[in-house]
């Protein structure tokens, strides 16, 4: 009897050896995200609302924006149609959904699928937005696409710095002097202005007046001759005094001489 329960407990740890080396299966990777998605295509039958597929539309294309591919992967395009959406009035709906990849080089289709996307909600009846959410979720999942981010990202320019640098020279654009051939120069007219506007009007400068200098002439003295001429307005009195021209005098050093013509 001893030696049958040794007999099994030995046969049972073999077994659990023997599974525990053998070969394990190997994990396949779903087709699905073996493609590099490029671009996003969305339709759908005349019953769906069209705000259903701008929802799709646009949140597919975030995504596949944000999406980073570590190797390179054939690139496809996904084509998405939305065939129904169907409601209740307890806050449920489901979405009828066929995707299918087409490759890029040859625009031959390489995958199709189709998917019940179900959708629930809160309120008696689903919103659009909603069931547009949904489906977009499913899509990010089945075919490994990234978040978008909630809020755009700021692009900065790596050639801006924070630094501040001392020896900075300030790159000044070079100015490019337009020529106007004689052909085709327009025609100015005497009160435009060639370099502004040729329509705005240009006042010319006023020269600055001319001033002439002033000449003092002192009055000539009033001779015997001219003391005859002179207008005397009536009532007025007038004294005339009446002075010897001066002698001539000599040449030579002569002594003075009185006589009765001339004095000395």
């Amino acid at each position: 009897m001893f030696r049958l329960v040794l007999r099994v407990i030995l046969l049972s740890m073999l077994s659990a050896l023997v599974a525990a080396c053998a070969a394990r299966p190997r994990q396949t990777v779903d087709t699905a995200r073996m493609f590099e998605l490029r671009a996003v295509g969305v339709t759908a039958n005349g019953n769906v609302s069209g705000a259903i597929i701008r929802g799709v539309q646009r949140q597919t294309e975030l995504a596949i924006s944000a999406t980073t591919y570590a190797m390179p992967k054939a690139r496809a395009v996904i084509n998405v149609h939305i065939a129904a959406v169907t409601r209740d009035n307890v806050g449920h709906a489901q979405a009828d959904v066929t995707v299918t990849l087409s490759e890029v080089e040859s625009a031959q289709p390489v995958l199709g699928r189709a998917y019940l996307i179900p959708v629930s909600s809160e309120r008696a009846r689903v919103s659009d937005a909603a069931i547009a959410d949904a489906i977009a979720t499913r899509l990010r999942y089945e075919f490994g696409l990234s978040m978008p981010p909630i809020r755009d990202v700021v692009q900065i320019d790596p050639a801006i710095s924070t630094k501040l640098k001392q020896d900075a020279v300030p790159v000044k654009n070079p100015v490019k002097t337009v020529v106007i051939p004689l052909k085709t120069a327009p025609v100015l007219g005497a009160d435009q202005d060639p370099v502004l506007n040729s329509r705005t009007k240009v006042e010319p400068a006023e020269e600055p007046a001319k001033v002439e200098p002033v000449i003092k002439v002192k009055p000539a003295p009033v001779t015997e001759e001219k003391a005859s001429e002179i207008t005397v307005e009536s009532g007025a009195k007038v004294k005339v005094v009446i002075k010897p021209k001066a002698p001539a005098e000599s040449l030579d050093d002569e002594p003075c001489v009185e006589t009765l013509e001339q004095k000395c």
